[in-house]
């Protein structure tokens, strides 16, 4: 390849185009996904994100904010199905204020995953480099290794375990989720794709947390696209494992729980695996 070919593919071929029409947020984003090792460029809002895929840009990821105005996300993501197959990027929405309507909005217009603001650096790069992998497997690309998420994200196990019931509970649940994020630092997620005990686990550490979790934070936090997590999120409520209730402050978020039976149930199983350990 000459060099001046490959200083056009360079410029033009990218690994995420940011789109936000907050600056602070837009640099936040294109830092945790720079630093990352991608490829970035940014766009104030949808408008220009389309002049510049119009004038070459190809991006395997797009990461757009929600709400903005003039044309929002859901309108530039309609625009970006009109793309090729081979030209259409995967897309990932950001958000600060989305609600169960819009994500099934976005699973319509065949978004990869919604992350909740204040996004998480790590989660956020780890969702572009899911999707990443998926839109090189689909295309019959050979993927990148995965990178190991740095040690000093993963939590550190409290060697000095009470005999309090509770935080025999807790600390098995710090082992649980240690095991989910060495595992998915050395392998893809994909290898690993069926959220619903992730979910459960979830759900259960927001319960003895006293916090609440909504549909677009547990999908997210699932590590799986969003179209994924919310038919896993049917199959648990129609096993009575968890339910859905709307946010009495904000009609716009749903908070997702573990049920009565859900609860016995997970607590009936860390019973059981605590009894193992002690054995």
């Amino acid at each position: 390849m000459s060099p001046s070919r490959k200083s056009i593919r360079d410029e033009t071929s990218i690994d995420v185009l940011v789109v936000d029409d907050d600056a602070d947020a837009l640099e936040e984003l294109v830092e945790y996904l720079t630093k990352a090792g991608l490829r970035c460029r940014s766009a104030g809002d949808g408008w220009s994100a389309l002049e510049l895929m119009a004038g070459g840009v190809r991006a395997e990821v797009v990461v757009s904010d929600l709400r903005m105005p003039e044309l929002d996300g859901m309108q530039f993501a309609e625009r970006l199905r009109l793309l090729k197959e081979g030209e259409r990027p995967e897309v990932i929405f950001v958000s600060g204020h989305a609600g169960f309507e819009d994500a099934v909005a976005a699973i319509r217009l065949g978004a990869r995953d919604m992350l909740t603001k204040p996004v998480d650096g790590l989660h956020l790069v780890r969702a572009v480099k899911s999707a990443k992998l998926a839109r090189q497997m689909r295309h019959g690309e050979a993927p990148s290794v995965a990178e190991p998420i740095p040690s000093s994200t993963a939590p550190q196990r409290d060697n000095s375990v009470a005999a309090d019931p509770l935080q025999l509970r807790r600390e098995a649940l710090r082992e649980l989720k240690t095991i989910r994020r060495d595992r998915s630092a050395y392998f893809p997620a994909e290898l690993f794709s069926d959220p619903c005990w992730e979910m459960l686990l979830d759900l259960y550490d927001a319960r003895l947390g006293a916090e609440e979790v909504t549909v677009t934070s547990l999908g997210a936090a699932s590590g799986v696209p969003l179209t994924t997590a919310l038919r896993r999120m049917e199959t648990l409520q129609s096993h009575g494992l968890i339910d859905r209730v709307e946010d009495r402050g904000d009609k716009r978020r749903t908070i997702m729980k573990l049920t009565d039976q859900g609860l016995r149930a997970v607590e009936n199983f860390f019973e059981a695996y605590l009894g193992r350990r002690a054995k």
